[in-house]
């Protein structure tokens, strides 16, 4: 990047008691770099969803998740400068930039959409960018774990009003049963609501989604490249009944393989999340629910082995073992949460 840029941001930075970090996908080829220069420094620090693990999920900087949603608008509104770090406009929901305060850009590559407009973009290696723009800056006046307390506070709103076995409880069953190292694949739908602002990422790619267009029927074919390229490591694959539906057939795959999968289906017999958008001219409950499916039948038929469960003990049961096999567990959730988790999360 150009000097003049370089001293431009510093000053920036230098005059800001507020600021806030936006990590994104960008920053991945940098990660160890990005993360070390950001610890310790006393700013929140938000990350998109590709982003997740750069800086560690639970510490006190990991502010929790951008997505141009409603949950992390309170930090950004108290932010007097916004550092967008590998920050890329396909990752935030399309929708209007909501924050005010001037934004700095650093970017591996030229950003060619005005999905928000930086007051400086510089544009080269962003590990090595950061560590000049940074390199004296005095700390924020942000209190001690502002970032930690903003991400408690999310997580607190979304479990409020949660009640019979339902998304977050499966999450919360995943997260305390999974050994460590754990690679997580998660769908497109309504149980990445669940599943995003609650998973403990302490490394960069650990939780793989599909994000920009997001298209359902990710998550299973993403587990079987995670469990090939990482041979022996567990991997958790957190479907929907909608995404799984759309690849069952890999079931067979898995279990030829014999990978250390383990399918988590969010079975509630619908799309939930289209449920939840739609309209009165869209066609209504036929045209998102279906019944039920025998989804560890259909495992059992591929070779796995398979369960179903209906509460949150029979759940973290099954899954106290059993992590160096193919299997399929079909949790059968309520889905009455889902529109509480997107109000919180998007305001909508």
């Amino acid at each position: 990047p150009a000097s003049a840029d370089v001293e431009q941001t510093r000053a920036l930075l230098a005059r800001a008691e507020r600021p806030v970090a936006i990590v994104g996908v960008g920053a991945l080829a940098d990660a160890d770099a990005v993360r070390h220069l950001l610890e310790g420094r006393g700013l929140p620090v938000l990350t998109t969803y590709q982003a997740a693990g750069i800086v560690d999920s639970e510490s006190d900087t990991a502010a929790g998740l951008f997505t141009n949603g409603a949950s992390e608008q309170p930090l950004l509104d108290a932010a007097d400068l916004i550092l967008a770090i590998g920050l890329d406009p396909v990752e935030p929901i399309p929708a209007p930039w909501r924050s005010s305060a001037p934004v700095v850009a650093i970017h591996p590559v030229p950003l060619t959409d005005a999905y928000y407009e930086p007051a400086v973009t510089l544009t080269g290696p962003v590990g090595a960018t950061l560590a000049a723009v940074l390199d004296g800056v005095r700390a924020s006046t942000w209190p001690p774990g502002a970032g930690a307390r903003h991400r408690e506070r999310v997580r607190a709103a979304l479990r409020q009003g949660a009640r019979g076995f339902g998304p977050l409880d499966v999450v919360d069953a995943v997260v305390a049963s999974r050994p460590p190292a754990t690679t997580a694949t998660v769908d497109a739908g309504a149980h990445f609501l669940a599943v995003m602002p609650m998973w403990p990422a302490s490394t960069p790619l650990s939780i793989l989604i599909s994000n920009g267009l997001a298209t359902m029927g990710y998550s299973l074919p993403a587990a079987i490249g995670a469990a090939l390229a990482r041979p022996g490591r567990p991997v958790v694959c957190l479907v929907g009944d909608g995404g799984l539906g759309m690849t069952l057939a890999e079931l067979e795959t898995v279990a030829r393989l014999d990978l250390p999968i383990t399918v988590v289906v969010f079975d509630d017999a619908g799309l939930s999340l289209i449920k939840i958008k739609q309209g009165d001219a869209h066609g209504g409950p036929p045209a998102v629910d279906y019944r039920p499916i025998d989804f560890a039948a259909v495992a059992h038929a591929c070779g796995l082995a398979a369960e179903t469960v209906d509460d949150a003990a029979s759940l973290r049961r099954v899954l106290a073992s059993g992590w160096d096999r193919p299997r399929l567990v079909a949790a059968r959730i309520a889905p009455d949460h889902y529109a509480h988790l997107l109000a919180v999360t998007r305001g909508s």
